[in-house]
């Protein structure tokens, strides 16, 4: 009997000293790029609550660590409240990373604060404040080692978009377009007014106009590849969704520039927050399904994590992906 407890008690010290060990040995290892590659880093949807903030550090580990050639964060940096303290603390831990960060704004940063939880804010004042806060040099990204942007702002017709950028990277064009979840910033509130739905409706003209002049830039310099990252899912997939007519007229330049360009065109967003990999834009005038677009969609709460695209640059350039989630039972 007392030797029985004794095996009993060992395998409990080592199964205890394992599970120490999972928890506590940091994040994953980074994985090199393969020859010829170059990776970059796709992000959203988190955090949201306040344990999800121990592995969103744990990602922040993971990324500062990676080989990586940019970082996109596709918005919802948080969920409530909507104040100035929490937007600059989010800008810290970007410019704290040592790649540059290219960051577009989701709804819940911004259009969902007319919740009472996120603060009762009237959604335009928090969006400029975002503007004035993350934006303030519209010409470089965020983070230690930033890029030179090519923005919107520049434009006297668009001159308030300073979230809409553009660089180029060995033969890709990788833009970001204020495209939001929320019906696209067109869902009803109790104090919305007229001006809420023209400031959308120009949002999204203005984001229609820089796909355009993206796949212009790209066709100028005779690039193999483009990225566009926002932040909401437009409904692709169903020409009949009531709430498609909130995306347009950013989906039909989507499938006009594209199909147009012929080339590979990667679509990275958030919202959905279920990791998903997939081709679903058809050509409404043809019905022909454009194969060239890949649309990303990164995980986000309650998975914390990232994708990691690994970019084979060349006369024909192609995308691979990793998902990276910090497993649900591990917080340091």
């Amino acid at each position: 009997m007392f030797l029985r407890r004794r095996i009993w008690l060992i395998a409990i010290i080592l199964v205890a000293l394992i599970v120490f060990f999972l928890i506590t040995r940091g994040p994953e290892p980074p994985t090199p790029n393969p020859p010829g590659t170059f990776s970059f880093a796709v992000l959203g949807d988190a955090p949201y609550y306040v344990w999800e903030n121990l592995k969103y550090s744990l990602v922040l580990q993971e990324l500062e660590a990676n080989d990586l050639s940019w970082i996109i964060h596709v918005g919802d940096i948080f969920w409530y409240p909507c104040t100035d303290e929490l937007y600059r603390k989010t800008l810290i831990r970007f410019n704290n990373l040592r790649h540059p960060v290219v960051y577009t704004p989701g709804d819940n940063e911004w259009f969902d604060c007319w919740e009472s939880g996120s603060g009762s804010f009237a959604p335009q004042n928090r969006l400029q404040r975002i503007r004035e806060i993350f934006f303030d040099n519209p010409t470089r990204t965020l983070g230690r080692n930033p890029l030179t942007l090519v923005n919107q702002s520049a434009s006297e017709q668009f001159h308030e978009f300073v979230e809409n950028a553009r660089f180029a990277h060995d033969g890709i064009v990788v833009a970001t377009v204020h495209i939001i979840g929320s019906a696209n910033g067109m869902k009803k509130f109790p104090a919305r007014t007229d001006a809420d739905n023209d400031a959308a409706r120009r949002r999204t003209q203005a984001a229609a106009a820089w796909v355009r002049d993206t796949f212009a830039e790209a066709r100028t310099i005779n690039a193999s590849a483009v990225v566009i990252s926002f932040h909401g899912i437009p409904p692709f997939e169903n020409a009949e969704d009531p709430e498609r007519h909130h995306f347009e007229p950013f989906i039909e330049t989507v499938e006009e520039e594209a199909e147009r360009f012929a080339r590979p065109v990667l679509l990275a967003h958030g919202d959905g927050h279920v990791y998903t990999v997939d081709h679903p834009l058809v050509r409404r005038t043809t019905g022909r399904l454009l194969e060239n677009i890949t649309r990303l969609q990164v995980p986000g709460s309650p998975k914390v994590g990232w994708v990691r695209v690994i970019a084979t640059p060349g006369s024909e350039t192609s995308f691979a992906f990793q998902n990276h989630v910090v497993p649900s039972w591990k917080y340091w």
